[in-house]
């Protein structure tokens, strides 16, 4: 089956220039996030029991994972365990295109869902 991004409501991140559009099946969940402008995210580190892989389709993004930042490009993945520590901290200067997928699925992220954040934070 073909994901119609446009299908998808965007759903906007409060206090951060990035909007995100949401799908989900039985097993997982993808995530497409567009980040149009460069700077800091200012996302506070969290954790939560999906375990989650994240590919940079366009631009870059900083990323910490474990108290580990790396630096994220177009082509390149991460994996992030479940219950591991992470954030995102800085967008680069072109903008960033990533897919965020987590098993199991995110569905605090479902339109009208009523689930509380699976987000933990310390």
């Amino acid at each position: 089956m073909k994901i119609d991004w446009d299908d998808h409501e965007e759903l906007k991140a409060e206090g951060i220039a990035m909007s995100r559009r949401f799908a989900f099946g039985q097993e997982m969940s993808c995530l497409k996030v567009v980040a149009d402008q460069a700077g800091d995210l200012n996302l506070p580190p969290h954790w939560h029991e999906n375990e989650q892989w994240v590919v940079v389709t366009e631009g870059s993004i900083r990323f910490v994972c474990d108290e580990t930042e790396y630096e994220l490009n177009s082509g390149d993945v991460a994996y992030i365990p479940s219950r591991q520590r992470h954030t995102a901290t800085f967008v680069g200067p072109e903008g960033a295109v990533l897919m965020e997928f987590s098993a199991p699925p995110r569905l605090d992220l479902a339109p009208g869902s009523i689930m509380p954040s699976s987000m933990k934070f310390d």
